[in-house]
């Protein structure tokens, strides 16, 4: 792959399963407007069909095969194992396939100093938070009492000024 070109970023694997059983769906879609399963007559089968089909499932595989690697998911370059195996599934169905496995392997072992980090910043995260709460309940109030106090001092100033 050219160096200059940046590889399109994926989030997960679930990422890649989904482009895929969409692209898969579209296409079985215009298949559909193309050669209408209703054009035959009922109990008759069709032998041009299935085979068109079979032409465009591994036509959008070897896409996705040779798109594999422009592709980085989760910051990681995409292999062959995270495509769906065979042809389309429906969006109902289990789309995430032997996914999870790889997803497991991307996480790491839980670290009790982290975890103890993320707490404390947390409740630093919840006092900061108070303190705004408190100061939206006391600076307009603190706020009106400054501006009478200068206006009263001022007025004293004003009035030794007339005298």
């Amino acid at each position: 792959m050219d160096p200059h070109h940046r590889k399109i970023d994926l989030q997960s694997p679930a990422d890649l399963t989904y482009l895929q059983t969409n692209i898969q769906l579209s296409a079985q879609q215009k298949l559909e407007l193309a050669i209408p399963t209703s054009a035959n007559p009922a109990g008759a089968s069709d032998a041009f069909r299935p085979q068109v089909q079979r032409l465009v499932q591994d036509y959008i595989a070897q896409t996705l095969s040779l798109a594999l690697p422009s592709l980085a998911v989760n910051g990681l370059d995409a292999d062959g194992s995270m495509l769906l195996a065979g042809g389309a599934r429906s969006s109902s169905g289990d789309g995430n396939n032997n996914n999870n496995v790889e997803d497991e392997s991307n996480y790491e072992p839980y670290d009790p100093r982290l975890g103890e980090k993320l707490r404390t910043l947390y409740r630093q995260l919840e006092w900061e938070h108070t303190r705004v709460a408190e100061l939206r309940r006391e600076a307009p109030g603190a706020a009106a009492r400054a501006y009478v106090e200068r206006l009263e001092r001022e007025r004293e100033v004003e009035k030794g000024k007339e005298r």
